[in-house]
């Protein structure tokens, strides 16, 4: 009898350990989604006061972004640049170096690129290159090519392709980058990845014009554009051919409190609509309700 019950706990023990095995296997797995089903990744952007002055905010969001990976089918972040406040400060990138090890300890996918509050006067980009350069993400299996030591890259997550591109990101070399990267992968719906493109009036700036002009509308594969440096937020909605519709979103929460609050938005991916959250972890707290972008 004593034996039998040994047996049967022996047996108990056995299944709770492989439960939690496995509840621990889909925590730390990101979801890897598909062009034909719907997942989600998150924007985050213009985020250098946490670095600067509270980074337990941006360890809160990255936090979250960990916690419901699953549940939520997270699958990618991206970063539309200024990661920090003063590029001449090391505590700044430090602190981005940390919030930004989480994502990297648990293999979960994410993309940046550097603003202008990136660059440092006498030293370009450095500093960035330092902390995320190339190297950073080269073995990485979402990261698949660079432009000049990740001022540029691209990555392919949930079945679509991520194209980045830094602060000045209208020249030619950049275009002929990002136009040279969309046509070899047409097959993908892209999301191109800037830092200055729409204003807060809802309007293209010089940059976010030549670059509508020049990489927006002769790739068709181009669907979302997203970018930060102006504050607030702002939505334009574009039609370059018939039957073609492309969102292209601004939002930049630095001027709230305490740098934005932790303000960020969660964007789900379906067949022929993008449905667009802007949620704050820090603050537990929507800042409005949900809306459709529809591409139908």
């Amino acid at each position: 009898m004593g034996n039998d019950n040994g047996q049967v706990m022996t047996m108990r023990y056995m299944r709770a350990g492989l439960i939690a095995t496995v509840i621990v296997v889909l925590t730390a797995a990101p979801f890897k989604g598909h062009a034909d089903e719907g997942f989600s990744f998150v924007w985050m952007s213009d985020t250098q006061y946490y670095a600067k002055d509270y980074p337990e905010i941006l360890m809160s969001q990255m936090n979250w972004i960990l916690k419901n990976r699953s549940t939520q089918r997270h699958s990618y972040l991206v970063h539309t640049g200024d990661l920090v406040h003063n590029p001449n400060q090391f505590a700044q990138w430090e602190r981005n170096h940390i919030a930004f090890s989480k994502l990297d300890q648990q293999g979960f996918a994410y993309g940046l690129l550097p603003g202008n509050h990136d660059f440092k006067q006498e030293e370009g980009l450095q500093p960035y290159y330092r902390f995320f350069g190339e190297h950073r993400f080269k073995e990485k299996p979402f990261y698949k090519g660079a432009f000049l030591d990740n001022c540029g890259h691209y990555d392919e997550a949930g079945g679509r392709l991520f194209v980045y591109m830094g602060w000045c990101s209208a020249g030619k070399k950049e275009l002929d980058w990002m136009n040279t990267v969309l046509k070899e992968n047409q097959d993908k719906e892209a999301v191109l990845a800037v830092h200055d493109y729409l204003t807060f009036r809802g309007t293209r700036s010089y940059n976010g014009e030549k670059i509508y002009r020049q990489v927006v509308v002769p790739n068709p594969n181009v669907k979302l554009v997203l970018s930060g440096h102006y504050y607030g937020e702002a939505a334009k909605t574009d039609r370059p051919q018939e039957g073609r519709i492309v969102h292209q979103l601004m939002a930049n929460y630095q001027g709230f409190p305490q740098g934005g609050g932790g303000y960020m938005k969660v964007i789900q991916w379906r067949q022929d609509e993008l449905v667009v959250r802007t949620y704050s972890p820090y603050l537990n707290k929507e800042r409005e309700k949900p809306y459709t972008l529809k591409y139908k």
